[in-house]
């Protein structure tokens, strides 16, 4: 698959390499260092000794710390082989990177991945080949161009950038850290060189500095393959130990930065230490290995040939090819950055087909999938491995010293995504069931959420589609309905008719689904109501849950709910009588259910009469809920007077209606006051009762 991952390698890297975190670090220089031909390439002491520590500034996303500084070795931090391989990075490498590092640059002078000048030329000596001037060239460009000029692996001028001014990953540096932004010419008694003020001159003079170290000729004082005595803080009273220097590579770095890490410094990681830690040599050994791999030279590796985009896994003479770009992710993650190599040498590695992220340990034959975070997840049973889509008989076999370079994570479970897919999906029986949100996520199991299997979208696609997971007591609706259903436990779901009536039963939004999500779901053959049976036991909404009545009011309409809603929906815990007596909050009016209407009861003679001899409870209703209900005829108060649709008035005379046939007994009934008449409907004649009329 000619160019299949490298258009993605933008947005992959932005997750693959890690975002490092640090201070703004600088280096001391060794006493002797006036007698370099070239003054500084070295920085002031204070910041030297700081930590690589979180600053406003700069971005701390998804930094993975992996460097083992158990495996620091003071005599060799980088391998001669690392440190002048100048072909590890091109400049769209190197420009993906610093994207990678700060997503939104906030400097209102600029950040390294968007900083550019105008670069002089600088003539060839024995240490470079020169710099031929550009127009308004990026930083990434003069990184590249330096490297390439003197031999020095862009990583390591990358990396250095870091350890001296955090410019990699700092999100608003000022001009000040450019000028200075390698520590070059910058010594400890005196202020920065002017002849090395600049980026381009900080970049081009470090890199060259560091040939001249390489050189041998004018420093001698770390040379290699001698012991020596190396302070561990510019404070001689700190004291020195006794380090064996294996290397060229090695010697510069100490003449750069003449300090090697104590034992608290190197058990602080990214922290200081003690007072006489010193961290500069520490922290280029973490920035390095954490972005890019070993600072030795690998025996597995990931590699590119220069004029091609294909991406290979490397163990010894053989190169298994990487299509997709989650398996670089995973890879990247153990092994940093991939090489960029010359064409003939990767030709000439033998093909062993295709690296994967669903792998066997060859020592034992234990079945993995490698996840992005550089975490591997055992597949216990060999149907889980089916069952995720993919075949035991094609994998990609490991050795142990790189499938345990995986950190060991969960054991595969019931849940996957695809891949470039936030949607989370269980496994069962056969099919997908999708979690449609976080409030459902939420109600999964703490050990069920531990783990979420990210397979190729190809694997999810072939899974058919099964029921949905809803977020059980809570409403959903699809993306353009209008309807709304409150979930449950199970695969039943059931219409809602107002808002208000999910606030009465306690019942929470979850806002709205894709289209298409509740297809599989079972809606029960009933609205939801106020009036809800669960089994043999009924309920009433009451003002955020269900309570529970002893006998429902006679024909009223009553809505039995599958057992995974009832159990979805919160309960008061309170058991009341016959009478379903309602108020709502902020009203002073009191009605009385009666079969599926809603009485007024007019004054406490009849709130008595209708509660009878029980304790008086009002069941708290919404004005949405009490909608569902026709309003019947109210419950008149004794002596008080009506008319039902006629010319006839009615005095009520202990719930009876008594027809007043004239107006002296009108006035009569009435006195002191003028007698106050309602007007009912002649449809409500038939809820009362009459008696003899008064004449």
């Amino acid at each position: 698959m000619t160019g299949s991952i490298f258009p993605h390698l933008r947005a992959l890297i932005a997750s693959a390499a890690a975002v490092v975190v640090a201070a703004s670090l600088l280096v001391a220089a060794p006493a002797g260092a006036a007698t370099a031909p070239l003054s500084g390439g070295v920085a002031a002491v204070a910041a030297s000794q700081a930590p690589a520590s979180s600053t406003a500034g700069v971005v701390d996303s998804s930094i993975r710390k992996t460097a083992d500084l158990s495996k620091f070795r003071p005599g060799n931090i980088i391998a001669d082989e690392v440190f002048f391989d100048s072909s590890t990075m091109t400049v769209s490498d190197i420009n993906t990177f610093l994207d990678s590092k700060v997503k939104v640059c906030r400097s209102s002078y600029a950040c390294l991945k968007s900083y550019s000048q105008h670069t002089p030329n600088k003539n060839a000596d024995a240490y470079c080949n020169g710099y031929t001037a550009g127009y308004s060239e990026y930083a990434s460009t003069i990184i590249y161009k330096v490297a390439q000029s003197c031999g020095i692996n862009p990583q390591v001028l990358l990396t250095m950038l870091e350890k001296e001014q955090s410019l990699v990953t700092h999100s608003y540096p000022d001009a000040g850290r450019f000028r200075a932004a390698m520590g070059q010419g910058c010594p400890d008694t005196a202020g920065c060189d002017p002849a090395y003020a600049g980026f381009f001159y900080q970049v081009y003079g470090a890199a060259r500095q560091m040939k001249i170290y390489a050189e041998g000729r004018y420093f001698t004082y770390y040379a290699p393959g001698k012991t020596w005595n190396i302070l561990y803080n510019p404070q001689a009273s700190c004291g020195r130990g006794p380090v064996y220097i294996e290397n060229v590579a090695t010697s510069a770095l100490y003449y750069y930065t003449p300090y090697q890490p104590n034992r608290a410094a190197l058990a602080a990681g990214y922290g200081e230490g003690d007072a006489c830690s010193a961290h500069g040599n520490r922290n280029f050994y973490q920035y390095f290995t954490d972005w890019f791999g070993s600072t030795q030279v690998p025996t597995i590796r990931l590699v590119k040939a220069s004029n091609a985009n294909e991406i290979y896994l490397v163990t010894g003479k053989r190169k298994y090819h990487i299509t997709t770009s989650t398996d670089l992710q995973a890879y990247m993650a153990v092994l940093g950055w991939y090489h960029t190599s010359d064409p003939g040498t990767v030709a000439a590695l033998t093909n062993a087909g295709t690296a994967t992220r669903f792998v066997r340990d060859a020592r034992d034959g234990g079945m993995y999938l490698l996840e992005p975070d550089g975490s591997k997840h055992h597949f216990t049973a060999a149907d889980q491995v089916t069952r995720l889509g993919f075949n035991m008989a094609v994998y990609t076999s490991l050795g142990a010293s790189l499938i345990d370079s995986f950190r060991t994570g969960t054991a595969v479970g019931a849940y996957f995504k695809a891949e470039g897919d936030d949607r989370f999906f269980r496994w069962e029986n056969g099919t997908k069931r999708h979690v449609v949100n976080p409030y459902a996520w939420a109600q999964q199991s703490a050990a069920d959420r531990a783990y979420v299997a990210t397979i190729p979208a190809a694997n999810a696609a072939a899974i058919p589609t099964g029921v949905a997971i809803l977020p059980a007591g809570m409403t959903v609706r699809e993306y353009g309905s209008p309807d709304v259903y409150i979930a449950g436990t199970g695969a039943e779901i059931i219409h809602l008719p107002t808002w208000g009536l999910a606030r009465d039963a306690g019942i929470r939004d979850a806002g709205v689904v894709p289209s298409g999500t509740l297809a599989k779901n079972a809606p029960v053959g009933a609205k939801f109501s106020a009036v809800v049976a669960c089994g043999d036991v009924k309920y009433v909404v009451d003002g955020g849950g269900l309570t529970r009545v002893q006998t429902a009011p006679a024909g009223t309409t009553i809505t039995p709910l599958p057992a995974s809603l009832c159990s979805s929906i919160p309960k008061t815990g309170r058991a009341v009588g016959e009478a379903v007596l309602v108020k709502t909050p902020g009203a002073d009016a009191v009605y009385l259910l009666q079969g599926n209407q809603l009485r007024h009861l007019r004054s406490q003679q009849r709130l008595q009469e209708a509660n009878g001899n029980r304790p008086l409870y009002f069941f708290s209703w919404s004005t949405d809920t009490r909608s569902g209900f026709a309003v019947g005829a109210p419950l008149l108060a004794d002596r008080t007077f009506v008319t039902l649709g006629s010319p006839e008035t009615y005095f009520v005379d202990k719930g009876v209606l008594r027809h007043v046939q004239s107006s002296a007994s009108l006035l009569r009934l009435a006195a002191p006051q003028w007698p106050t008449v309602v007007d009912l409907p002649a449809a409500y004649r038939s809820s009362y009762q009459f008696g003899t009329p008064i004449p």
